[in-house]
């Protein structure tokens, strides 16, 4: 069984499209507006997630919902594995976390399933 993905994007067609491209593949997609959003739904999942998360978005991006993820014991304790959406350039700062994957922007569809595969979908 696929992990459970959580695809976090401000832009609705890029949520969209990952659940246009996943889902049709077996994969139970979930997608959240925002970093504050994306935390608030992990709350509320037992289980380990995927969680697509774009870097840049307004409010809480995603190397704050890293960290938020990481200083809250039960969410790190969770086991979700984060893959950051952004450009490459963006994907290259340092407050890019280490620990998390990468899928630079834009990316095919074709890349999409492969890094979902790679990271245990």
């Amino acid at each position: 069984m696929a992990a459970p993905i959580l695809a976090v994007d401000d832009s609705a067609p890029i949520r969209e499209m990952i659940v246009s491209v996943l889902a049709p593949r077996g994969y139970h997609v979930l997608t959240a507006r925002d970093g504050r959003e994306a935390l608030d739904k992990l709350r509320l999942l037992a289980e380990p997630h995927i969680i697509l998360l774009d870097v840049v978005m307004p409010g809480l991006d995603g190397p704050a919902v890293v960290r938020e993820i990481d200083g809250d014991d039960i969410l790190r304790s969770a086991g979700h594995r984060v893959i950051l959406m952004s450009s490459q350039l963006r994907l290259a700062a340092r407050d890019i976390p280490p620990s998390a994957g990468q899928l630079p922007k834009p990316f095919t569809r074709q890349q999409l399933v492969e890094i979902v595969a790679q990271f245990g979908g």
